[in-house]
């Protein structure tokens, strides 16, 4: 009984040694995970065709935001292989984009109405619209019609789109009539609708409704 005690109490102690090999094998999974640095492919006809056709299939994109897109492939590429001729890359993407155009794989017009479409069905206030498709490449005044022709043909009322488009930004963040809790002040919630891009004469007009007004109102379009 003594030897067996005495066994156990010269057992080699290791202490932090279960923290330690936690320690390890989080630094070598660090290590595991870091990516290998991959130099950029060179720009030939082949992979600028390829590489964006794959672009396209993933993300709807109007000609000028697809040609920065690639734009931004090929600098970082000739970066890289300084051997290589940007104008010549240049001058591909330029042919590629007419390509592109001729397959309908790129339409500014067709970009245009779906992008208003959804932006105005989410709830998207006009100067919203204007600002972001106008980061996209595509002309202001272009973008002002294709927004009149929605609330034109869509809501029937041309000159109160973004009082309908406050609707639905009001009903998605919980605001005004939809504000059940009262979990925002009506200075609060002025705010965020302003912030949305809303003038202030719209959103004091949606915030001063009623929810069955708001629904009423709703159901019509």
């Amino acid at each position: 009984m003594d030897n067996m005690f005495q066994d156990k109490e010269e057992l080699p102690k290791n202490k932090g040694g279960k923290r330690n090999n936690r320690q390890n094998n989080k630094q070598n999974n660090k290590q595991n995970n870091k990516r290998e640095f991959k130099p950029p492919k060179k720009i030939s006809e082949k992979y600028l065709y390829n590489s964006g056709l794959a672009y396209l299939q993933r993300f709807p994109a109007s000609s000028a935001h697809f040609k920065s897109v690639m734009m931004r492939k090929i600098d970082r590429s000739c970066r890289h292989h300084e051997e290589q001729d940007r104008d010549q890359c240049e001058e591909w993407l330029d042919a590629l984009v007419i390509k592109f155009k001729d397959l309908a794989l790129l339409d500014d017009a067709l970009y245009l109405k779906g992008m208003v479409t959804s932006l105005r069905r989410r709830g998207t206030a006009a100067r919203h619209i204007e600002m972001r498709l106008v980061q996209k490449g595509l002309d202001k005044q272009e973008i002002k019609r294709a927004i009149a022709y929605f609330d034109r043909e869509e809501l029937q009322d041309e000159q109160n789109g973004d009082f309908h488009a406050a609707l639905i930004c009001a009903r998605k963040k919980r605001l005004g009539p939809y504000d059940i809790n009262t979990r925002y002040t009506p200075d609060k919630a002025l705010a965020k609708l302003a912030r949305a891009g809303y003038p202030y004469d719209i959103a004091q007009k949606v915030l001063a409704l009623s929810y069955e007004e708001c629904e009423e109102i709703s159901t019509m379009f």
